[in-house]
């Protein structure tokens, strides 16, 4: 309970049906209170209280609760209240609402709504997922060229109180194409009596609303945005994303590829869920697949094993027997940590697939400075500390150096090549990548055991 002193209080006021002070108080509080408030009242008050706010009061409340929630609580409401609320609401987040309802429910609440407004929920709603036109918002300010710095703030003056941003204008011409923007702090220290179109900026960075929707929040956080304007295949100004829809993509996107890197399926509807909110069930349905696979891919390690059984039989060899952990969990840490620089490059656009041998190359010095220097603590380690002989700790020093540059290598070339093949790099996880160095490392461990003791059959 985030609440523990106020929710008692709060609880008196709905029993005794004192709405007045209750809405009162609520209207001083954060939205994102309220709806902590909400939450941990019992359900039936919960609602209550969620009843008490107003149409805009809730659109802002309603924003901080999961999308189920946010379904239950919208589909409790009669049809003309909850039309209500979509009147109020931003426009990507009322289509994407809309959307995740019921569909007999929309069908009621709908007809209570302007056209226009049903026009709008319908074209955004119609996007393809994942696009940048599936989460913009047409909820913007748009000025023509030819008027006054003055004319345009009386024009903000007027439309600010229904816009989601107002802080960059974007200039259109006769057509809705884009030509430009200013933002607010440009009108503000402007001359009243000079032309938009003299103190616009014209070099305008965008989007199309068909382009992926990670690049285009990419792209917000690389010049810092606080919109990115959304134009057609004819550059008309169709949208715009905003800042923080840009980082909820980002947030979601992450998580999804941790979750690849971690070797668990990704899932949109269980993605954002709290892990308390995640069933158990889910979890192994989403874990099963990766962890089946791994499993028959560990089974490459078996017939190496076996292939080099007859060693453990000879003079000190038995000793390696000790040290075989050491060198499969070393390979598979630094090829983990080589993937995961990888996939971070290409992730954020600084690698790219032309600079395949640059990366390798790269990697591989990394893993040859690497085995270096944990192939000599290996060495002293297994000498002084371990109290083995000098030809056991030069057998471990030297592989050590050489399953560290292998693993190096492959962690650099398994994501490229996975996205040279229309793969997502991030599929391709540091248990896929442990497992398969766990095989090639035996075979270097052993092959450098056989050269160095001189083990024959």
């Amino acid at each position: 309970m985030r609440n523990p002193l106020l929710l008692p209080d709060l609880r008196l006021m709905i029993r005794g049906g004192e709405e007045d002070v209750l809405r009162e108080f609520l209207g001083d509080q954060h939205p994102g209170r309220v709806a902590e408030f909400i939450e941990d009242l019992p359900d039936g008050d919960g609602d209550a209280v969620f009843r008490i706010l107003d149409p805009r009061e809730r659109a802002e409340v309603l924003s901080y609760f999961e999308n189920d929630e946010q379904n239950r609580l919208v589909e409790s409401m009669p049809p003309k209240e909850a039309a209500e609320l979509l009147r109020v609401m931003s426009h990507d987040e009322r289509a994407a609402l809309v959307n995740r309802l019921d569909e007999d429910f929309v069908d009621e609440v709908l007809p209570n709504l302007a056209q226009a407004e049903r026009e709008d929920i319908a074209r955004l709603a119609g996007y393809e997922p994942g696009t940048a036109g599936a989460v913009m918002t047409t909820d913007y300010v748009t000025l023509p060229a030819h008027i006054t710095v003055r004319d345009a703030l009386e024009r903000l003056r007027h439309e600010a109180p229904d816009r989601e941003t107002i802080y960059y204008c974007y200039v259109v011409d006769h057509n809705r194409r884009l030509i430009g923007f200013v933002s607010l702090k440009s009108l503000i220290l402007a001359r009243r009596s000079a032309v938009i179109e003299e103190i616009m900026a014209r070099d305008v960075i965008h989007a199309r609303v068909d382009e992926d929707q990670e690049p285009v929040a990419r792209l917000i956080d690389k010049y810092d945005l606080l919109a990115l304007p959304i134009v057609d295949a004819d550059d008309k100004l169709v949208g715009i994303v905003t800042h923080d829809d840009a980082m909820d993509i980002l947030r979601r996107e992450q998580t999804e590829d941790i979750l690849k890197f971690g070797g668990v399926a990704p899932d949109p509807e269980a993605d954002d869920l709290p892990y308390w909110q995640s069933s158990v069930l889910t979890a192994v349905r989403r874990r099963i697949k990766w962890l089946m696979l791994l499993f028959l891919a560990e089974n490459f390690t078996t017939p190496v094993n076996e292939h080099f059984q007859w060693t453990m039989d000879k003079g000190q060899a038995p000793a390696l027997f000790f040290f075989m952990a050491l060198l499969t969990g070393t390979g598979g840490n630094a090829g983990s940590q080589t993937v995961g620089t990888v996939i971070r490059g290409l992730s954020l656009g600084e690698i790219k697939l032309s600079h395949t041998l640059r990366v390798v190359f790269r990697e591989w010095l990394t893993g040859v400075c690497l085995g270096a220097l944990l192939g000599t603590a290996g060495f002293f380690y297994i000498a002084f500390w371990r109290h083995q002989p000098w030809s056991i700790s030069g057998v471990v020093g030297l592989s050590l150096f050489g399953v560290c540059m292998w693993s190096n290598v492959i962690g650099s070339l398994v994501p490229l090549a996975a996205r040279r093949v229309g793969i997502d790099p991030a599929v391709v996880s540091a248990p896929f990548i442990s497992t398969l160095v766990d095989a090639t490392g035996m075979v270097i461990y052993f092959t450098i055991a056989i050269a160095l003791l001189g083990l024959t059959k």
